[in-house]
């Protein structure tokens, strides 16, 4: 009954942790059909709440059962803090105001991560995670792809108030996220990424969509910019250095008009060349 009814309100859910357990449910229960929930209500940073075959059911973070007033039984908090101590993400299903049942989701890194969290040093970038997840699964995840700097346990405007205070020190800040519980902060950071694999509210409150959801294409997104904004100087450079270079000629006479147009025609044709190199970034 815990995985059927909390799969069922967690299906409704955009979240990965919420993806994941309505996935699990499904598997564990053999592919049978979840139920379909009435009245779903996303908490953000805190879980979801709705009402399956006349249960109001809740799904997610301690908290949400708090503010519900149903209290947590000793047994459902050691679950959570052994589930916790395991580097896990923990998650308090309750149902008709008792709580049942305690899901613990592995956050697996994906493949290439620590990658690309190596080639965005190299670029002259510090990594920050930034994260709703509890402590021992940050530290855990960061310690695996290399970051140093973490903010575990936050809520989404605390999100918000990370990326100020960054920009407060001075820094550009650059936010990569793909959940509803980002879009917030991928609208005030100076560059917002969002994954074309997250959710729409992500996409539509962020500066760039990636289309693949591999964060190594971050720092190719970044390196691709780079190489644009140098060619455009370049660019820049060349069409005033010329055109600075032929003025005093034509204005004294020394130019011919033939030979001017025809100078003009190759610095346009350069600049276009010189843009379509471009193309050939890999």
């Amino acid at each position: 009954d815990v995985l059927r009814l909390a799969g069922a309100v967690e299906h409704s859910s955009e979240h990965p942790i919420a993806q994941a357990v309505a996935a699990g449910a499904t598997e564990r229960l053999d592919g049978a059909t979840l139920p379909t929930p009435e009245d779903f209500t996303n908490v953000p940073g805190l879980g979801v709440r709705g009402t399956v075959e006349g249960h109001t059911v809740l799904v997610g973070r301690p908290r949400l059962l708090a503010d519900a007033g149903i209290p947590l039984p000793q047994e459902s908090a050691a679950a959570l803090a052994e589930a916790e101590a395991q580097g896990r993400t923990a998650v308090v299903v309750a149902w008709d105001g008792e709580a049942r049942g305690v899901l613990g989701v592995a956050d697996a890194v994906k493949d290439g991560s620590a990658d690309a969290v190596a080639e965005l040093r190299a670029l002259g970038l510090r990594p920050v995670l930034l994260t709703g997840d509890n402590r021992a699964v940050a530290d855990a995840v960061a310690r695996e792809v290399g970051i140093d700097e973490v903010y575990a346990e936050v809520m989404p405007e605390d999100k918000v108030d990370v990326v100020k205070r960054l920009q407060a020190e001075g820094r550009s800040v650059a936010m990569v996220g793909d959940g509803v519980n980002d879009a917030a902060a991928l609208a005030t950071a100076d560059l917002g990424l969002a994954m074309g694999t997250g959710t729409d509210a992500a996409i539509e409150a962020s500066d760039l969509t990636l289309v693949r959801g591999d964060l190594k294409v971050t720092a190719d997104a970044i390196r691709l910019s780079r190489r644009t904004l140098a060619t455009i100087r370049g660019n820049l450079f060349w069409a005033f250095g010329y055109n600075v270079a032929a003025l005093p000629l034509a204005a004294s006479g020394l130019l011919n008009p033939m030979i001017a147009g025809a100078a003009m025609a190759f610095s346009s044709m350069f600049v276009v060349t010189n843009s379509l190199r471009l193309r050939a970034f890999t």
